[in-house]
């Protein structure tokens, strides 16, 4: 009775099951539209990055608040310098104590060089003197008096060709010396010009005038905020501008034909579902992206634009739905 009972419920239903089934898998009869999610962009944005420091990371101490406008020249985010600045304070007192070096090294060569400048000149003197001595004909001398002052120029030849070696060796030494000392100070002068460097970039200024919104964490896709640990090169935040806003998407790479083909678009805005808007697609991007949070697949940048938003008052981030409709 029962299977009875359920065979004739199939019969009466099958015909309304398999119309349904019919309409919605026959091509070409009201297909469904591609949904995209979308944000509200500006064209104009300056991007806070999380910069290289002495660890291979970095902490976010302070960020402006999204809520608030921002003016040029205003700070708008602060990361942890770490020992950057005792670093800094450090190489200012290598560079001191370098350069005192350098002119005691200084004092002491200069005078090497001139003790050594003066025996060679001494030298030169006593040689010619020996040289004198030793030009008397030997027959006005005796010829003990005579191999004497012979042996005496040979003594004095060699000890001025010693004292021209010492002279050229003192100074050789002194340049070498001072050349190091020199090479030495535009070393850590290198090093605290790097160091302050990496201490400016831990505080960024505004750029221009508009908004900060904060990014999103790479790994967790939640906001960042400030007293997170990022890694260099991590967006940290943007400071857009209220103008030349346009609508940015991802497009996964197989709804990518049917975008290019959409007969029309569609956005709305998730606070106001109700206000559906016209846009245009103005730019998609030759190569697609992996969204590491997304899965495997490629994805593709959409940018769209609008004659008109039906918000007054936007905000950059805002996020809608758009809908692409097939021809």
């Amino acid at each position: 009775m029962f299977q009875r009972t359920f065979s004739v419920i199939l019969l009466a239903l099958s015909p309304l099951s398999f119309s349904a089934f019919s309409a919605a898998g026959t091509p070409g009869d009201n297909p469904l539209p591609l949904l995209l999610t979308g944000t509200l962009q500006s064209a104009d944005r300056q991007s806070v990055v999380a910069p290289m420091s002495d660890n291979w990371r970095v902490q976010v101490q302070w960020l402006q608040s999204e809520s608030e406008p921002v003016t040029t020249g205003d700070l708008i985010a602060v990361f942890d310098a770490g020992n950057t600045q005792a670093q800094i304070e450090q190489l200012k007192s290598s560079v001191v104590n370098h350069e005192e070096r350098l002119n005691q090294l200084t004092s002491e060569h200069k005078q090497s060089v001139m003790e050594a400048e003066y025996e060679l000149n001494r030298r030169q003197l006593l040689l010619e003197k020996a040289g004198i001595d030793a030009g008397v004909p030997k027959e006005n001398l005796s010829l003990y008096d005579y191999e004497q002052y012979q042996l005496e120029q040979k003594r004095a030849r060699t000890e001025a060709s010693k004292a021209a070696e010492q002279f050229a060796v003192a100074r050789i030494t002194a340049e070498a010396a001072l050349t190091k000392q020199q090479l030495l100070i535009a070393q850590t002068q290198a090093e605290l010009t790097d160091a302050e460097d990496l201490l400016s970039r831990m505080s960024v200024y505004a750029t221009q005038d508009g908004n900060i919104s904060y990014g999103n964490h790479p790994w967790y896709g939640t906001k960042i905020y400030a007293g997170v640990t990022a890694q260099p090169g991590w967006v940290i935040a943007e400071l857009n501008r209220k103008d030349n806003l346009y609508i940015e998407a991802w497009v996964h790479e197989t709804d990518l034909p049917r975008l290019q083909t959409a007969a029309a678009l569609q956005a709305r805005f998730d606070i106001a579902p109700d206000q559906p808007f016209a846009i245009t697609l103005t730019e998609l991007a030759n190569q697609g992206e992996k969204r590491q949070s997304w899965g495997n697949a490629l994805y593709y940048k959409a940018s769209f634009s609008t004659a008109k938003l039906p918000l007054a008052s936007p905000m950059l981030g805002m996020g809608m739905l758009i809908e692409v409709a097939q021809p």
